[in-house]
């Protein structure tokens, strides 16, 4: 589970409830929780509304992998 949905649940609040407090949209709330990224301004407020410290942002807001794309067996061979 996306741990803002989980302290959010923890909190007992919807996701309005959690945009309100952070003072962000609701679809932003939404967005985040299914894991799209946003800006840093977006991620303290959210942090804060939570009480959660700026300190663990990584931990709430894991930073995305960039995963290299598969090279074909011909440009495989073109390189070697």
């Amino acid at each position: 589970m996306n741990r803002i949905r989980a302290a959010r649940e923890a909190q007992g609040w919807s996701q309005d409830q959690l945009a309100r407090q952070a003072g962000v949209a609701s679809r932003t709330v939404h967005a985040i929780e299914k894991g799209k990224n946003c800006r840093q301004a977006t991620k303290r407020k959210v942090l804060s509304a939570l009480g959660v410290p700026w300190e663990l942002r990584d931990e709430y807001f894991p930073r995305p992998i960039r995963v290299e794309p598969r090279r074909s067996d011909s440009q495989t061979a073109q390189t070697a």
